[in-house]
């Protein structure tokens, strides 16, 4: 009977240290479960340059409408020599059309310029500033002549600074126009240089 009895009670321990290891295994494997839930398996390519190629596409865009705005400057730097010009020849006492040419020239480029400044120019470009040089010096050249000398003057810088105008608008300013409204802007000008070129010319046949 002793004998059976302690087949029996190892029995029983056998059974209950098989029954404590199963809930074991379980409870870990529950905890691997949990764990493999809590942290999301990812594929990311860590080379993945995605957001580069984003950046790099939308860097055209900046840069065109930089390329717009120093346009833009470039033209007002044009604009305020013409209104300039045309205030120092009416202070140096040009007459008859002359005198009406640079009255012109004061009023079509001052509206000219305050559109141009509506459409965010950058004055400070380098491109706006070499013009705006340049103009202060052929300014000051003028400013040498007076009588009919000045006034003869005063037209064939007319000429030239329209010739050079329509050349920079075909060539740079129109080319860097990114907006609809900057385009449609920048034809209109081109139309009204045009126009003070074809009238510089024949104010300056008349004088010879």
């Amino acid at each position: 009977m002793k004998v059976r009895h302690l087949f029996v009670l190892a029995a029983v321990s056998i059974g209950v240290v098989s029954l404590s290891a199963c809930r074991e295994n379980d409870d870990t494997n529950d905890v691997m479960a949990e764990t493999s839930d809590a942290v999301p398996v990812t594929n990311a390519d860590p080379t993945d340059e995605s957001t580069d190629t984003m950046a790099s596409t939308d860097q055209p865009d900046v840069q065109a409408s930089m390329a717009e705005r120093n346009a833009l400057g470039v033209l007002n730097a044009i604009n305020e020599h013409e209104i300039a010009a045309g205030k120092q020849a009416l202070s140096k006492g040009v007459k008859g059309p002359v005198a009406a040419y640079a009255q012109m020239m004061i009023d079509q480029h001052t509206e000219n310029r305050d559109k141009t400044s509506a459409l965010s120019p950058e004055s400070a470009a380098p491109d706006a500033d070499a013009q705006r040089k340049k103009g202060e010096q052929a300014l000051a050249m003028l400013d040498e002549k007076s009588g009919d000398a000045y006034s003869k003057a005063y037209v064939a810088a007319m000429v030239k600074d329209h010739t050079e105008a329509l050349a920079a608008l075909d060539s740079k300013l129109i080319p860097a126009a990114g907006r609809a409204e900057v385009t449609t802007h920048l034809a209109a000008t081109r139309e009204h240089v045009a126009n003070h070129l074809a009238q510089a010319k024949q104010l300056e046949s008349a004088a010879n």
